[in-house]
């Protein structure tokens, strides 16, 4: 049996754990997850409530705008009663991302 002459993560035949693996693949693309724009994503359900986070989930922040995507039309609705509540929410735990609004788009 040849080996492959592929670069290896690990020195011995044993594998991985996912989390060393995941932690290669993060610093590989440049990705910190200690950046508050990162948390914000992990902080979601606590932020929105459970069912809200179920059914909305944060897509992007672009020019200062939260973007949000819901699996239905009604769940963007929720979204957007609770607009002024989620923005502040989200302002009060993450300052630096100056977030000043959110929009949401559709399944």
């Amino acid at each position: 049996m040849t080996r492959d002459k592929k670069p290896r993560l690990s020195k011995s035949e044993d594998p991985l754990a996912v989390k060393d693996v995941l932690d290669v693949v993060l610093k590989n693309l440049k990705i910190d997850i200690t950046e508050e724009r990162f948390q914000l994503n992990s902080a979601w359900a606590e932020i929105a409530g459970t069912d809200i986070a179920l059914h909305v989930r944060v897509v992007d922040i672009h020019h200062k705008s939260l973007v949000l995507r819901a699996d239905h039309p009604s769940w963007a609705n929720v979204v957007m009663l609770k607009k002024k509540q989620l923005i502040k929410a989200v302002q009060n735990r993450y300052p630096t991302l100056g977030i000043t609004t959110l929009h949401i788009l559709g399944a």
